[in-house]
């Protein structure tokens, strides 16, 4: 007998955040959470074993946030999984430290989620802190089964309407619990990058929905845990998107859509390589990405086995690569 979970009319939500070195960062985060006008919440923040006061720092400022301090730097997927485990909420957010709420940010994205049974998920609009230019307003999807920012670098005043996207940004997003228990978390392996695209492309190949909701604003300081174009952010970006390639894309598509993904990986080496000189970390992100092939296809089985959308459905939600590359080299810096 199937158990049906009675649906709460004021859901408890478990906020996740995950620090490392932040403590520049973390008061404004903080206090923009407890200024939330949504009453219903708890704090969870994981210290992926900080050396910079953190820990104290949380214990002593805010003894009303779960504190899980851990003895190892496991990145963003290891943290989340760790707080995840202590999560009590029907609603879960994941939140930067760098990212700081409008004080309705929990109550718009809630009230959202409760409309509709087939929302699992939505996403925020995520301004880049000190400018009137998005981050995020949600993800979508290329014909090499990558993920890319919709709305990025365009002004925020362009985005004042609800709509469907294909995913969110793990930045400052909120999921339902029971798409979770459906479609599987965050995977462990990633630790750190697209570890959102793959949870994105789980829940839209299996009919998940996902709203962007405009008045939930955030401000972002994109980067600011790990640097922009770090070797570090360089590398997981160069392994992690191989791994959703091989996870995620259905069987026809692996074939019909081999040349984009192709040109794909060669604009990739020519950006990071070529123009940013970043060979090290780009190459050794590809040589441990095949190095885990065969764990991927293990876990692509699930995934596979997941798949709702129709063949058609999926290409035509598909971003043709060609309209993808003409974007990033709009943006290229």
């Amino acid at each position: 007998m199937n158990v049906v979970r009675k649906k709460s009319i004021n859901p408890l939500v478990s906020i996740i955040i995950v620090n490392w070195n932040g403590i520049a960062l973390l008061q404004e985060c903080l206090e923009a959470i407890l200024r939330q006008t949504y009453a219903n919440y708890e704090i969870i923040l994981v210290d992926n074993a900080s050396h910079d006061g953190s820990v104290y720092f949380v214990q002593t400022n805010y003894t009303q946030i779960r504190l899980i301090p851990l003895c190892e730097n496991t990145g963003f997927t290891g943290g989340n999984l760790a707080g995840f485990k202590e999560a009590t909420g029907e609603y879960i957010v994941l939140l930067n430290n760098d990212a700081v709420l409008i004080d309705c940010w929990l109550e718009e994205m809630v009230a959202t989620l409760l409309s509709d049974t087939k929302v699992g998920f939505c996403s925020s609009k995520i301004i880049i802190s000190g400018s009137n230019k998005v981050d995020s307003v949600g993800d979508t999807f290329t014909t090499a089964f990558t993920g890319t920012k919709t709305g990025e670098y365009e002004s925020e005043s362009k985005f004042v309407l609800k709509r469907f996207v294909q995913g969110a940004c793990a930045a400052a997003v909120i999921y339902k619990r029971e798409m979770l228990d459906h479609i599987g978390f965050l995977d462990e392996d990633f630790f750190f990058n697209h570890e959102d695209t793959d949870l994105n492309l789980r829940a839209w190949l299996s009919g998940w929905m996902c709203i962007f909701v405009p008045t939930a604003v955030v401000y972002h300081k994109v980067s600011a845990s790990v640097g922009e174009l770090s070797d570090t952010g360089v590398y997981y970006f160069s392994r992690n998107n191989v791994w959703v390639w091989i996870k995620n894309t259905p069987p026809e598509f692996l074939i019909r859509y081999l040349p984009q993904r192709i040109i794909y990986e060669l604009s990739s080496f020519a950006f990071f390589c070529i123009k940013k000189g970043k060979w090290g970390p780009f190459l050794r992100g590809k040589i441990d990405a095949i190095r885990k092939i065969p764990v991927m296809l293990k876990k692509r089985k699930k995934v596979q086995a997941l798949v709702r959308l129709s063949p058609s459905e999926i290409k035509s939600g598909l971003m043709p690569i060609s309209s993808y590359l003409l974007l990033r080299l709009q943006n290229i810096k």
